[in-house]
């Protein structure tokens, strides 16, 4: 970790202090006592490189680390949406920016992907509400295909089980299985909400989906 700082530290774009400190902070947050130490890297990389970023990598990195400081702002139990709200500033000046020379990118990072964050902030909160009033703007054939995809399936299976819809959360989670198979199986949020609905949904969906999602993601043996 720190000799990539120090690599960024002497690069000719923002984009690799971005990314790093990035990184960073998730390892930290990561870390058990280590949230405030998170959220005010991200924060301060994302206060410090905003101003200046003007390329599309740079306007990827710092946004990626201005939306990781909203999460570990909603973990600590803040207010992440000034952080979402720059995020998306962010995002809307991609489209007419340079290229640039730098080699650190983060394509993920765009509108759809700071409305998937900003759903997984709802649902950190657990305001299933809010969340689904997210899901219906968002269109995840917008997301990168496999993983970012999977987790917005794995999200709104988060929000409907907090609304006690078991059909809707199996539906969700079946839908984040088919995009990314061993990522969702191996997801320890899957392994307990399908634990959770096992233990509490009716014997007919036990013994149907449910239960099969249950042998592929190791709940029950196979």
């Amino acid at each position: 970790m720190r000799e990539s700082e120090r690599a960024a530290e002497h690069a000719d774009s923002l984009a690799p202090t971005a990314a790093a400190q990035f990184l960073k902070s998730q390892i930290l947050a990561a870390r058990p006592g280590a949230l405030t130490a998170a959220l005010t890297t991200a924060t301060g990389v994302a206060d410090r490189l905003t101003p200046d970023a003007r390329t599309r990598g740079e306007l990827e990195t710092v946004g990626m680390a201005r939306l990781q400081a909203g999460f570990a702002e909603t973990l600590a139990g803040g207010d992440a949406q000034p952080h979402i709200d720059e995020a998306a500033e962010l995002a809307s000046r991609l489209a007419d920016a340079p290229t640039g020379l730098s080699t650190a990118r983060n394509v993920t990072f765009g509108p759809a992907n700071v409305a998937l964050w900003k759903l997984s902030a709802a649902v950190e909160r657990r305001e299933p509400g809010a969340a689904l009033r997210i899901v219906e703007t968002l269109n995840p054939a917008d997301l990168p295909k496999g993983s970012r995809q999977a987790q917005f399936f794995v999200e709104c299976g988060r929000a409907y089980t907090m609304k006690r819809d078991h059909r809707a959360t199996l539906h969700a989670l079946l839908r984040a299985e088919h995009a990314a198979p061993q990522h969702v199986r191996g997801l320890a949020p899957v392994r307990e909400l399908v634990g959770a609905m096992l233990r509490e949904a009716r014997r007919d969906l036990a013994t149907g989906e449910l239960g099969r999602l249950a042998q592929r993601v190791g709940v029950v043996p196979a």
